[in-house]
């Protein structure tokens, strides 16, 4: 059996493994989802797995929603998530991670599972892979003057899969 310890020095998390395996380095920058307690596990195959990230980012009243679908690790929504932070003070809106690898987001992974991060603004679809700054004040901005509409080009894996 492994006892695992996870050891913060600034930056860098260390998991320290108190076998005979020596310690591994796990580079940390700042996971920039939501800030929960999390069960670290080890399994028989020895990796570390973590619980979901689905939860409340930040909650402005009266505001327009924006759900971020995602999962543990993805750079590219911490992007996304950074971009909406940015302009969180000048246009109000509340931001919401919806880990799309949690048992009962399944239908969220098999249309979503190629292309995270995915946004939605009031539960209707905005956009995929990457958001500028212009494209979030826009969208928000639409919201909050009852003009946003559907986007074009929301992502469904499950209908390229094929079953047989």
């Amino acid at each position: 059996m492994l006892i695992r310890q996870l050891i913060a020095v600034g930056s860098v998390t260390f998991l320290k493994s108190l076998s005979t395996q020596g310690a591994y380095v796990i580079p940390h920058k700042g996971v920039h989802l939501p800030s929960r307690p999390r069960q670290l596990a080890s399994s028989d195959d020895g990796y570390v797995q973590s619980k979901s990230v689905t939860g409340l980012i930040y909650e402005m009243p009266n505001a327009p929603s924006v759900k971020l679908f995602t999962k543990q690790g993805c750079t590219l929504c911490d992007k996304v998530k950074d971009i909406l932070e940015s302009v969180r003070e000048d246009h109000p809106h509340s931001l919401y991670a919806v880990d799309i690898t949690d048992d009962d987001k399944q239908h969220w992974f098999s249309k979503y599972k190629y292309d995270i991060p995915v946004l939605h603004i009031d539960d209707v679809y905005w956009a995929k892979h990457r958001l500028t700054v212009e494209d979030a004040i826009t969208g928000i901005k639409e919201s909050r003057e009852g003009r946003f509409a559907n986007r074009l080009g929301e992502p469904d894996a499950s209908r390229l899969e094929h079953t047989s």
